[in-house]
């Protein structure tokens, strides 16, 4: 029942987040009350035109999906340069972990029932510095992922791994995968 200050209800968050308010609302000079009213109040004005609310979440679902499963966002560059000077054998098992990781990522959001998700969007958590696009044909489509940089052997592997189970995990057959120096094109058919 609301009082004089508004609503007595309790919402239930990580005390992980609410350490990180209370440090936010002391050095602001907020109780932690009235900083979550006034983040409250900013996101519902934020939010209050937009047609889509969901597809702003994406994103951040998706990364405390990684998170959750055990993954972190890592530099692309510095990944890259690990990746293709790793030896064969100790690549190919960071490759598996990371294709494990991206299928189980892709399973617990189609579990879900997330409909503003893609596979597209999926593919990206793992290659934010590339331009990834979907042609659909029907029954039938592609991926394309663009990367503004030649990747080497090992990041060219990586990708294609990742980009593979993320399909494979969403229900999707992927049929071919080829690269074109710094374009990597799965073609994939939808599982009937």
């Amino acid at each position: 029942m609301p009082g004089p200050k508004g609503s007595k209800k309790l919402i239930a968050i990580p005390e992980s987040l609410l350490n990180d308010l209370a440090i936010i609302a002391k050095r602001s000079g907020l109780t932690i009350s009235e900083l979550v009213t006034l983040i409250l109040s900013f996101a519902t004005r934020t939010l209050h035109g937009k047609d889509n609310i969901s597809s702003i979440f994406t994103e951040a679902i998706l990364l405390t999906d990684m998170h959750r499963l055990g993954g972190i966002v890592v530099p692309q560059r510095g990944l890259a340069q690990l990746v293709n000077s790793a030896d064969p054998i100790m690549r190919d098992q960071f490759i598996k972990e990371v294709e494990s990781l991206a299928a189980s990522i892709a399973v617990s959001a189609k579990l879900r029932s997330m409909d503003n998700i893609t596979a597209k969007d999926l593919i990206y958590l793992f290659a934010p510095s590339a331009s990834i696009d979907e042609i659909n044909e029907g029954n039938t489509g592609k991926i394309v992922i663009t990367l503004a940089e030649q990747p080497g052997k090992g990041m060219l592997e990586l990708l294609k791994a990742v980009s593979t189970r993320v399909l494979e995990a969403w229900g999707l057959k992927v049929e071919a995968v080829e690269n074109y120096g710094s374009i990597v094109v799965l073609q994939y058919k939808r599982s009937s």
